[in-house]
């Protein structure tokens, strides 16, 4: 936004921390709707991270201002006012919503957010390599992420400014856009549900686009709609565990890091302890990415398998 100086002739460049976020926000659903271009969704992840960035530490601002230096030990009034400082990472920033400003956030939506930081890092340092349509799902899932943290967050801060009213109309407009951004991909799921809808029972969340269509057979397992391809069974496997749900397939003795085992029927090393197919979205079982065959949680040699 631009501000007009005393003589009207001369724009300052003026961006609130929140009208800021708000602005990124507006940018990145312009750059996903309709069918996003390669360099659209390059910008849906930058603009994306740099909102993730202002807003998490405007509300850390809301806490104490020295909260958002990377030291704030050694934080100065100063160089804060004229914007002289480095800041502190955004994981950083999440670490010191919770552990300070009390301020929930599941450990699922920490972890997408923390993924975007590393796509937005790989982009402007090395270039980053990953299938568009895993993009343009992931970043639709941070928005959504981020709208709630701004609604639940930062309204109170808005209405003291004077200017909710406003703001809200533009969070909604972007609610608005961002519902057809999830219509875009209900309509791409819904021309795959036809050919997957046999194969249900061996179906699984693909750990890329987080969609659910990845049949596990044939071989190699392959992505339908982000079109992702594993070279393996067992590789699969790892990356599911990984996504963050993986955090649920620990074993419960603790032995290891991996919740991957070696499957007692086919000897692959592919079996998740607590996967779910497409026909049980809301049922784990011990499920092997190779042989598909999904056993009880009361047979004897899975239990043996896992010891």
């Amino acid at each position: 936004m631009a501000d007009q100086t005393a003589g009207g002739r001369h724009p300052n460049v003026h961006f609130p921390p929140i009208a800021n976020g708000l602005d990124y926000l507006d940018s990145v659903v312009e750059h996903l709707s309709g069918e996003p271009t390669i360099r659209d969704l390059k910008y849906a992840v930058l603009h994306l991270q740099s909102a993730t960035e202002v807003l998490l530490k405007a509300r850390l601002q809301q806490e104490h201002w020295s909260l958002v230096f990377k030291d704030p030990g050694r934080a100065d009034r100063g160089r804060f006012e004229s914007g002289d400082f480095e800041s502190c990472t955004t994981s950083e920033a999440l670490s010191r919503l919770r552990g300070i400003a009390g301020i929930h956030m599941s450990e699922g939506d920490a972890k997408e957010i923390d993924r975007l930081a590393k796509w937005r890092n790989a982009l402007q340092h090395h270039g980053l390599t990953a299938p568009a349509l895993a993009v343009e799902s992931r970043a639709a899932q941070v928005l959504d992420i981020l709208l709630k943290f701004l609604t639940d967050e930062l309204l109170a801060e808005l209405d003291e400014a004077g200017d909710a009213d406003y703001r809200v109309t533009h969070i909604r407009h972007i609610h608005y856009r961002l519902g057809r951004i999830h219509a875009f991909v209900k309509t791409r799921m819904d021309r795959l549900r036809a050919d997957l809808e046999p194969l249900a029972d061996s179906t699984v969340t693909c750990p890329e686009c987080d969609q659910p269509t990845v049949p596990l057979r044939p071989s190699p397992p392959a992505c339908r709609c982000c079109e992702v391809v594993w070279d393996t069974a067992e590789e699969l496997a790892e990356r599911y565990a990984q996504r963050p749900w993986g955090a649920q397939l620990q074993h419960p003795r603790g032995r290891g890091h991996s919740p991957v085992r070696q499957c007692p029927a086919c000897g692959v090393d592919a079996l998740v302890l607590r996967a779910c197919t497409a026909a049980a979205p809301e049922q784990p079982v011990p499920l092997c990415f190779g042989c598909c065959r999904e056993f009880p949680r009361s047979n004897a040699r899975v239990l043996a398998a896992i010891r």
